[in-house]
């Protein structure tokens, strides 16, 4: 689908200002998350204040070891474990690591390792602290600095760190700040276009339901039936027209399949439409004597097909005029034929009766005969006409009540080349004819179809070769062909075969009427069967019929 240039300029920029809204809000919490860690970061007040610790225990231990300070042993235990305890704090976690960073690890190890040294002395000596306070003194004196030594040099460092640490937090809350400026831009941006969003949206609205109104009138005042469905098929919009010609409210037919409210229109037709072709259904006779076109047309939204309108026209006077217009067309051309066809054989049959006349009782038993014979023929040709014309003619007309029995159509076959042997004596018929039970059809009207394909194979055949007739019974239906060897018909001109009047360009010097195909095919859709045509032009033609044993109603719906 193809986006105009402004719409698709519109959604670049709204799109552009969601993913920097997004992308700025994203950065200002990553932002305020690291100065909450940075918050929390250890100082390094926990090692200055741990080493300070050491620094005290160690002196405190001292001083009371020293002569004359009348500590007791408990006590000098209790300072002496206390002092171990700090200095395994130095040597343990992140206070070792800062301290092995400074390049004193080994500080707090050796004091550790000669303080462990002096234990037994200090545990077996009791109260006599003269017996190790020198020595004590002398180990533990030479700690006192380094310790301290570490202390200055961390703090130092902490204060480094700290200024470092101030830099970045500023850096961080100014573009937590511009972060916080550029989602409020953004999002003033976004809530602007949603605004205009919703004014347009609002008036598009608006404008929809002006022109639904406009469009209800129109439906309403229409006179022609107008129904709408979805992409189900289900009925969405039934007017006044539809429930005048279908007898249906529209509240009865919402909600309701549209081929169940109109089962003319056909599911290959719905497919179609939905599919986005329309569909065209030519005018159908209804029961009441009207007719009514229909015309299908798909709904589509943004290219896509979401449902389809049915319009139904009640074309009668318009159908009417035209058939009366062909029917004029068709009995002129009528008038032109048989003021042409019927001037040969009456021509033939009054230049024999003169001879007759004239010759009188000159005339012998064998020309008498010959003359008798000639009169018949063209009697016989005059008689056909006239019986395919009223056939045909009551066939257009619908006037034809079936009179359905079983007939042996082997015996109905043979009679019809009985006939036609009568007649031409020199034209031979090949028989194929394997057929099981009589088949119920109007006796009459398939010798007259039968007759007429005879007929016409006779004419069409050069003398020496012979009709063939086959008819085989294969269960369902009769099949009957006809194959002559004569003139054929050119491939463009076959479809229009079994037009009434259309004679083929190959005809053009055989006498002939145009309505004896016509005539046959139409007894043959009454009996809801059909007949088709192959043929190749200088080598013949072949006609089938087809008769099926049931007649379904359908079947012959377009023939009556």
């Amino acid at each position: 689908m193809k986006v105009p240039a402004g719409r698709g300029r519109e959604t670049l920029a709204v799109a552009l200002a969601v993913l920097a809204f997004v992308v700025l809000l994203g950065f200002a919490m990553y932002r305020l998350v690291q100065l909450e860690r940075d918050n929390y970061a250890s100082s390094g007040e926990g090692i200055i204040w741990a080493l300070s610790q050491a620094q005290y225990e160690i002196q405190r231990l001292l001083l009371a070891t020293t002569p004359g300070s009348f500590a007791t042993a408990d006590e000098i235990a209790l300072r002496y474990d206390v002092l171990i305890s700090r200095l395994n704090l130095l040597q343990e976690g992140p206070l070792a690591q800062r301290i092995a960073e400074a390049g004193r690890g080994n500080v707090a190890a050796r004091a550790m390792a000669d303080l462990l040294e002096l234990e037994p002395l200090i545990s077996s000596s009791g109260d006599q602290v003269e017996r190790f306070s020198l020595r004590l003194a002398r180990t533990m004196h030479q700690y006192l600095q380094p310790l301290g030594s570490i202390a200055n040099e961390l703090m130092i460092q902490n204060r480094v760190v700290d200024g470092q640490r101030r830099n970045s937090y500023n850096a961080n809350i100014v573009q937590v700040i511009f972060s916080v400026i550029g989602i409020m831009a953004t999002g003033a941006f976004l809530i602007l276009r949603l605004m205009s969003s919703l004014g347009k949206s609002a008036a598009a609205e608006a404008q929809l339901r002006r022109e639904k109104n406009f469009l209800n009138l129109l439906l309403v005042s229409s006179g022609e039936g107008i129904a709408a469905f979805d992409a189900r098929l289900t009925c969405t919009h039934w007017n006044e027209g539809m429930s005048k010609l279908f007898g249906v409210r529209a509240e009865q037919s919402l909600g309701r399949s549209i081929a169940e409210l109109d089962p003319t229109v056909s599911g290959q037709n719905l497919d179609d439409v939905l599919k986005g072709s329309p569909s065209y259904l030519a005018p159908e006779l209804r029961g009441d004597g009207t007719y009514l076109e229909r015309v299908l047309h798909p709904i589509r939204l943004n290219d896509e097909v979401t449902g389809g309108i049915l319009i139904v026209r009640d074309v009668t006077e318009r159908y009417d005029a035209q058939r009366e217009r062909q029917l004029r067309e068709v009995y002129r051309d009528f008038v032109t034929m048989v003021s042409h066809q019927f001037r040969t054989p009456l021509a033939v049959i009054d230049s024999t009766m003169h001879r007759m006349v004239r010759r009188g009782s000159k005339m012998d038993e064998a020309e008498l005969v010959e003359r008798a014979k000639t009169i018949r023929v063209s009697v016989s040709s005059l008689t056909r006409l006239i019986d395919a014309t009223l056939t045909a003619e009551r066939v257009d007309a619908g006037i034809f009540d079936l009179a359905m029995r079983p007939v042996d159509l082997e015996e109905l076959i043979r009679s019809v080349c009985a006939r036609y042997t009568e007649l031409t004596p020199e034209r031979r018929f090949q028989l194929d004819i394997r057929l099981g039970t009589a088949l119920v059809c109007d006796a009459l009207l398939i010798d007259q179809a039968l007759s007429n394909l005879v007929g016409n194979a006779v004419k069409y055949s050069p003398e020496p070769a012979p009709v063939e007739i086959v008819a085989v019974d294969d269960g369902l239906a009769v099949t009957i062909t006809v194959t002559d060897h004569g003139v054929g018909i050119p491939q463009p001109q076959q479809e229009r075969v079994f037009d009434r009047f259309f004679r083929a360009s190959t005809s053009t010097s055989i006498p002939g009427t145009g309505v004896g195909l016509y005539t046959a095919r139409q007894i043959a859709l009454l009996h809801g069967g059909d007949i088709t045509l192959s043929s190749l032009e200088g080598q013949g033609s072949t006609f089938t019929l087809r008769l099926p044993h049931k007649i379904v109603p359908e079947m012959v719906r377009d023939a009556v």
